[in-house]
């Protein structure tokens, strides 16, 4: 492809065109033969707008190609074997007039979407009711522990449509409503169901599943999923301030230690991205954000993300114990989430640790008292806390 049939693209669709694709339309998309690798298949690639907003591409013969990206310097680079500085040379153009760099490669305007059909909300409400009836009984007796043991309580559980798939299956595209055009059929994992209902309407299913195999494979959604959704959009209270917590399980916990103190919401993780169209609006009730992401690097980069809302800085949850990494762990290490988000709030406020008996901290005199069954019970200032668990990693 010449470089005067490049210069000044930023229409995906269009300039694939001007590479050889032959579209048609498929779905909510348009399918061609791959204008990357050539051949004669009519479907093997895809020009569509994703659940983000955004015009993506992906050619499905992955044997020979395998490309997929989601805008025109993506697809250049795919084209052109090249690399980000050489395809916005061959578009003419240095990328920021489109909104584009090689870390954050999105325009930045994306587009509202709803929540999916109407069959895929039977069908989820389907499997969410059945999912509960499976927790609570002798099927779910061992996810039921394992929520337990997050801390969360029963109301909590029962409030959120907590459930459980106790085994694998797949069903038929079609009673979803074929979500994505993909007639393939569509897989549920078994695992802990957490349903993403907001305003009545389920945006997503996400799946919590044990793969003993890989321990960094913890999550699986079900085809036709709103990923880029805000969970508890629709409780986020006006003139309060908002905790954005990493994933549904810290903000379960933290929405039932905080109370009304806050309110509390979550992308669901450290890598979904905000769709500003769609749930920006709710964002403008809050009087300020607080950053509750996880202490590892992906939730340092997510954390980020979400550094220009009004007001908002990050909250530095305390490691209490060596490979404590997020709000569940200061809770289950004996730190007391409603004074650590008051403290955050009202400088004043001391934070609350109940050490666990084999826990010797070096606390500060006159601050802490020491029950019957030899746990400390103690109070810091955010500083004195952080003086206390560098002493104590000192002497460890």
């Amino acid at each position: 492809m010449d470089t005067h049939t490049i210069k000044q693209s930023n229409d995906l669709l269009a300039l694939a065109e001007r590479a050889g694709a032959k579209f048609h339309k498929a779905g909510k998309g348009f399918s061609s033969h791959c204008p990357i690798h050539g051949g004669d298949n009519p479907n093997a690639f895809s020009v569509y707008v994703g659940d983000d907003g955004y015009q993506h591409f992906k050619c499905f013969t992955r044997s020979e190609c395998n490309r997929h990206g989601s805008n025109v310097i993506a697809f250049v680079m795919a084209l052109e074997n090249c690399d980000f500085k050489k395809a916005c040379e061959l578009l003419g153009s240095d990328a920021s007039s489109m909104g584009i760099s090689p870390r954050h490669t999105e325009p930045p305007a994306p587009l509202t979407y709803e929540p999916p059909a109407d069959i895929w909300q039977a069908r989820a409400m389907q499997l969410i009711d059945r999912a509960q009836a499976a927790l609570w009984d002798t099927r779910g007796s061992k996810a039921l522990a394992w929520l337990h043991a997050r801390g969360l309580h029963d109301e909590t559980i029962r409030a959120a449509r907590l459930g459980y798939i106790p085994q694998s299956f797949s069903e038929k595209p079609e009673t979803w409503g074929t979500p994505n055009d993909n007639p393939e059929p569509l897989y549920i994992h078994k695992g802990i169901l957490i349903p993403g209902i907001m305003a009545g309407k389920v945006w997503y299913l996400k799946i919590r599943i044990h793969n003993p195999s890989d321990p960094k494979d913890k999550y699986k959604g079900v085809r036709g999923n709103k990923t880029a959704s805000l969970y508890f959009a629709d409780f986020i209270t006006a003139n309060r301030a908002a905790v954005f917590c990493e994933g549904e399980f810290d903000a379960l916990l933290l929405s039932q230690e905080v109370k009304d103190l806050t309110s509390v919401i979550t992308l669901g993780s450290a890598t979904n991205k905000l769709n500003l169209a769609t749930w920006g609006i709710y964002l403008l009730r809050p009087s300020s954000f607080l950053i509750a992401y996880d202490t590892d690097e992906a939730g340092k980069h997510g954390g980020d993300d979400l550094s220009w809302l009004h007001d908002s800085r990050r909250l530095q949850v305390p490691t209490l114990r060596a490979g404590d990494n997020d709000l569940t762990d200061f809770h289950k290490s004996g730190g007391n989430l409603y004074s650590l988000i008051e403290s955050a709030i009202r400088p004043e406020a001391p934070i609350f640790v109940n050490w666990r008996s084999d826990v010797k901290p070096v606390t500060i005199q006159g601050q802490y008292w020491q029950n019957p069954d030899n746990r400390i019970e103690a109070f810091y200032q955010p500083d004195e806390l952080a003086q206390c668990l560098q002493t104590m990693q000192a002497i460890a």
